[in-house]
């Protein structure tokens, strides 16, 4: 067992992964046996309710299918993908991982995939930490499901946080790092955290959510707060809700907004003479926004002038490569006709696309979810090569065009031309002004334009 291992076994489960080779070898082993424990464990997180018993076998069934599914979608990509983290948008699907890696690396079932190591990149010389893989079989999943079953089945949901009626305050020439997807505490994460927190200013540190797997209460302390950014005191220090977060209820999440960022509420606003900054939560109600939301939104909008309004949020009001966000654009529809909003920063999508303004609603949109997140190398036109390149995407119906950031990434050491690169974004406020830098996890700018 390496020194690296070490540590992160006494530390948590913040460098392990639960590859979708080994489920396939514990679930297709013994079925039998894992169908006696589903029964067992849906019987007693069910209370005696059959009706709702029925249900948790049913979103089980409709977990592993996922998970088979994302695994043959590895597989199609090589061998080397399925020792990267993976996980479905599936709720049950990422708490059963959750579980695994937590119960394994507890056990001390584990391995190492990727040694920490010394990375070269074009822009110099960074750091990518162990990854580690958990092992087990169907005996190990079977008893470990009936650790705490009501979790894994019908984890409660937690408790909603009325948003401050006034935005904070940020100076008027506010500098702001804004990453997303970032909960993993593997890749190129680690990188940008030391790089923001050496930066010489950094006034407020944002994550647009998702902590993986579920967003469970040890994952927020390993993925999302342990390796949060060192900043001198006075930095703001902010994360938004992400679906992953959600997975397990929020509780992790929503305790961390408390006891570590000392943050108001999941969505808040920030503002200066010039700018309002508002900051919602897309996943509570998952992709979408309640009208309680909706009206604080609007009223700390009216109250705001003439300020420029930018959006923050985890999930996108429309895609060029993925879903759409029809909720969002319902939700919103009022601010989005009067082209009341000037930019809009998200996660969700593994991510960086930067798009022209909207036809219709003129605002500027971002896709800042390459933070931390191993996303598969988008199959397009001239991409693929062996360095950073901008991907021009021709506008759709009801999307802009947009550029999409393409390249290997270094960070990944077991197939780096398979994965596209991580990195963040840094604001600069100046007046009516703010320029917006794409940089690298060490910090070399990619793109810097006026937003």
């Amino acid at each position: 067992m390496g020194a690296g291992q070490s540590t992160t076994m006494q530390s948590g489960v913040g460098q392990t992964v639960v590859p979708y080779g080994t489920f396939q070898e514990a679930f297709e082993k013994d079925p039998g046996q894992l169908h006696d424990a589903v029964q067992k464990a849906t019987a007693r997180a069910a209370g005696g309710d059959a009706a709702a018993q029925q249900q948790m076998i049913a979103s089980w069934n409709n977990a592993v299918a996922e998970l088979a599914k994302s695994a043959k979608k590895v597989q199609v990509m090589g061998d080397k993908g399925a020792g990267i983290l993976h996980t479905p948008q599936n709720d049950l699907a990422a708490r059963l991982q959750t579980l695994l890696a937590k119960q394994a690396t507890a056990a001390g079932q584990v391995g190492t995939l990727q040694p920490a190591q010394t990375v070269n990149t074009p822009d110099g010389v960074s750091f990518a930490p162990d990854v580690l893989f958990v092992k087990f079989d169907n005996a190990d999943v079977a008893g470990w499901l009936q650790v705490a079953p009501e979790l894994i089945f019908s984890p409660p949901k937690a408790a909603w946080v009325d948003p401050p009626p006034v935005p904070e305050t940020i100076a008027e020439d506010a500098q702001i790092a804004v990453f997303g997807d970032w909960g993993t505490g593997l890749y190129g994460a680690p990188a940008i955290s030391k790089t923001i927190g050496g930066l010489d200013r950094c006034d407020v540190v944002l994550h647009v959510g998702d902590t993986y797997y579920s967003g469970e209460q040890s994952e927020i302390h390993d993925r999302l707060v342990r390796d949060w950014p060192i900043r001198p005191a006075g930095t703001i220090n902010r994360s938004l809700n992400g679906n992953h977060e959600m997975y397990s209820g929020g509780q992790g999440y929503f305790q961390a907004l408390r006891d570590f960022f000392q943050q108001p509420a999941s969505c808040f606003a920030m503002q200066n003479s010039k700018w309002l900054l508002v900051c919602l939560d897309t996943a509570y109600k998952d992709f979408d926004l309640d009208a309680k939301q909706v009206a604080w939104l609007k009223s700390i909008v009216q109250a705001a002038g003439t300020r420029k309004l930018i959006l923050f949020s985890h999930h996108q009001p429309f895609s060029q490569l993925d879903d759409q966000g029809p909720k969002l654009q319902v939700a919103l529809a009022d601010l989005l006709n009067k082209q009341r909003i000037h930019a809009w920063y998200w996660g969700h999508e593994h991510r960086l696309v930067i798009y022209d303004p909207h036809p219709l609603w003129g605002f500027k949109g971002r896709c800042i979810g390459h933070g931390g997140f191993p996303s598969f190398r988008d199959d397009l036109p001239g991409a693929h090569g062996n360095v950073y390149q901008w991907i021009t995407l021709a506008p759709q119906p009801h999307v802009p065009k947009a550029r999409l950031l393409d390249g290997p990434n270094f960070w990944i050491t077991l197939d780096q031309e398979g994965f596209s690169p991580h990195g963040y974004v840094f604001l600069q406020f100046d007046g009516d002004t703010v320029s917006e830098i794409f940089r690298t996890p060490n910090n070399i700018g990619l793109l810097k334009q006026q937003l």
